[in-house]
Formats: C-alpha cells, sequence, structure tokens
C-alpha cells in the first residue's frame, strides 16, 4: 500500500562513524572518539514526532503506537514517546520526527532509513523515513505476511529496527536479531505474529542505559533462528524438525508454513529458540504440547518438559527430544513450546511465550 510524502526533505548532513562490538555480546552500538554514542538522561524518553499526512487517526499511527509500546517494554531505562500531528517535517530541525517519503536521495534503496545526529557523544536527533512505494501493512495477521507465505512486508517489524537505530544500536549479522533482517523477526501464536524487539536489543539498550528499576522481566519462544548473514544483516529462517539422529526430516509447505511428517510414537528433535528480554537471568521450565490446532496454550497435551537457563545475552536456538504420541489418529497437529509453563516468572508480557511447529502424523 503506497503512503503519502509527509513533505519537504532537507539536505542530509553525513558524518563518518564507526562501530564497536562489546566482547562476549553480540549488540553493536556506535562510537566516537572512543565514546559510545548515546541520549542523556535528560532527554529520555525520547519524544517522536509523528507528521500528520503520514501517519493520521487510524490503522497507520495504531500500528506505529503498537512499534513503540513494543519497544518500550525493554529492561533498560531508555524508553521513547510518541506525539502525533507535526504538520511540517525535515532532517536537521532539532526535533525527532516519523514520516512516510518516496525521496530516494534520503531512502538510498533501503525501505527505511533512520538517520542519527550528535554532540559527542550525545544523541541530539533522530529521525525515521519509511518508503512509501513498500507494500507494508500494518495487519498482523500472519496470512498477509511475507514470513508466512503474504504479500506483504510487515510494517511494525520495520518501524522497530528503526527505532533500534533510533535508541542508539547498529545492525548486527550474527544472531537472530531484530537489528539484523527484520520482516522474519517476529513472534507467532495462532493466527496472529507480532514484532518485539528480542533478546539481543534488549541486551544492547542495557549495556547503553543500564537497567530500569523496578526490574522487568520477559521470555519468549519463537519459531525463527538466524540462518546466516547479508552484509550487516542477519538472515532467518523458520527452526526445524529431525529424527532421533540429528537428520532432518521430511518436509511440505501448507499455507506458507512448513509441516513436517512424523510417524506415531517416534522419536524425534524440535528446534526452537529461546529468549531472555528481560534483566536478569531466569531458569524457566519449558513445556511441549501437541494440539490439533495452532494455538498452543497449557490446556493442550504436555509430551515432556525441560528447564533452561536464559542468559540475558544473545537468543538460545535449541533442539529438544519428544516423542510423538502413539495414540493419535493420522492428521494434521502442531508441537507446541511454552516457556515459564508454570507462570513462575512475573513478566512484564505474556503474549510471547507460546509457539508452534506443524507436523502431519502418518
Amino acid at each position: 500500500m503506497k503512503r503519502p510524502i509527509a513533505g519537504l526533505m532537507a539536505l542530509s548532513l553525513f558524518v563518518a562513524i564507526t562501530g564497536y562490538m562489546p566482547k562476549a555480546s553480540a549488540y553493536q552500538v556506535y562510537k566516537c572518539n572512543g565514546k559510545t554514542i548515546k541520549w542523556p538522561s535528560s532527554k529520555i524518553p525520547v519524544r517522536m514526532r509523528s507528521a500528520s499526512v503520514s501517519f493520521p487517526s487510524g490503522a497507520w499511527r495504531n500500528a506505529l503506537l503498537e512499534a513503540v509500546n513494543s519497544w518500550n517494554r525493554n529492561p533498560s531505562k531508555f524508553s521513547f514517546s510518541l506525539t502525533y500531528n507535526d504538520s511540517s517535517v525535515r532532517r536537521q530541525n532539532g526535533q525527532n520526527e516519523i514520516w512516510f517519503t518516496s525521496d530516494d536521495s534520503l531512502l538510498n534503496g533501503a525501505p527505511a532509513r533512520a538517520f542519527l545526529r550528535w554532540r559527542c557523544p550525545n544523541l541530539t536527533e533522530a529521525d525515521i523515513v519509511f518508503d512509501n512505494r513498500v507494500s507494508y501493512t500494518t495487519s498482523t495477521s500472519k496470512t498477509l505476511l511475507w514470513p508466512y507465505g503474504g504479500r506483504n512486508r510487515p510494517f511494525q517489524t520495520t518501524a522497530m529496527h528503526e527505532l533500534g537505530h533510533a535508541s542508539g544500536l547498529r545492525h548486527e549479522n550474527r544472531y537472530y536479531n531484530i537489528m539484523g533482517q527484520d520482516w522474519d523477526h517476529i513472534h507467532a501464536n495462532a493466527s496472529t505474529a507480532r514484532a518485539y524487539a528480542g533478546e539481543d536489543a534488549s541486551h544492547g539498550s542495557v549495556f547503553l542505559y543500564g537497567v530500569r528499576s523496578p526490574q522487568r522481566q520477559d521470555v519468549a519462544v519463537v519459531h525463527w533462528k538466524r540462518s546466516g548473514s547479508s552484509g550487516e544483516y542477519s538472515t532467518h529462517r523458520r527452526t526445524q524438525m529431525y529424527n532421533s539422529s540429528g537428520s532432518l526430516l521430511s518436509s511440505f509447505t501448507s499455507s506458507g508454513e512448513p509441516v513436517y511428517r512424523v510417524n506415531k510414537g517416534q522419536r524425534v528433535q524440535v528446534e526452537f529458540t529461546y529468549e531472555n528480554n528481560g534483566a536478569s537471568t531466569q531458569r524457566p521450565r519449558v513445556g511441549f504440547y501437541i494440539s490439533t490446532n495452532n494455538l498452543i496454550t497449557t490446556f493442550d497435551t504436555k509430551i515432556a518438559d525441560v528447564g533452561f537457563t536464559l542468559v540475558r545475552n544473545t537468543p538460545y536456538t535449541a533442539k529438544n527430544s519428544v516423542t510423538i504420541p502413539s495414540n493419535l489418529t493420522p492428521g494434521r497437529y502442531y508441537i507446541g513450546a511454552i516457556v515459564d509453563n508454570n507462570n513462575r516468572i512475573g513478566e512484564i508480557h505474556e503474549s510471547n511465550n507460546a509457539t508452534y511447529i506443524a507436523i502431519q502424523v502418518n
């Protein structure tokens, strides 16, 4: 869907910057003269002004607010505020602004870009532009989204990627990460898929701004993982299923999603990515379930459980063995994973605790 152009843009001032990669961590941040570039505490929450033409009252404004609210669940002292109806947006006007444009001198072939200004080492301005010619959608319905065979790029994932830049984070290509390929850094359960910041970005935000008090905790599980890199970006693919020897099971695609062929009573390995998006180390229990649909809940049939230690640092993609129940009628089922299935962790966000992989039982 095309979006209207918000207004005229000023010429860009480009400043050379260098990246810094902290040891034993994945996130990357900006540096100047050996100092980490970030917002001073007096500017937090960072006020982002959305253009009135680009984000009128309705779906697009709501989607942008959803991305901001999701980012603000991070465990650090950093947050954004969002205001509306900015009637004149441009670069280098001393305001942090968000708008749609078709100005290729700004976009440089990207679907969206963030522009930062600073007075070393303090950030002073962040502007975000989106290409109004990209087939974005504000919907969270999986069937419409690229990662699930749909025709549209999820707007909220791209918005969160650019908000990550506006907070002070650079691209990352070594881990499953919102600062990598954003459109398939996404959480799904049932028919809904939503954007979220993820463990690595949360860890980077804590590095930049420290842990907020009282602490926020959040654990998550997704059916995505890192598959490789493309330049500065991590690339992602669906997690997979294997036989007991570790060989990939055969599969087919149905409604844009993989379905793995299994037999009743078969021992298999199921793979998911687990994340600690919160302030401190957690030791959740993970339950594995068989369900007749892709809405995974504790009301489904539990077939195994395992304990994990999740340190806030980098996402953890793991395989665990489960046995397909021998009393199933042949047909379509789903193996689900629920992290913190006994609700022992007080979390700021509970909707990212369950996900699934589809199976065809012979």
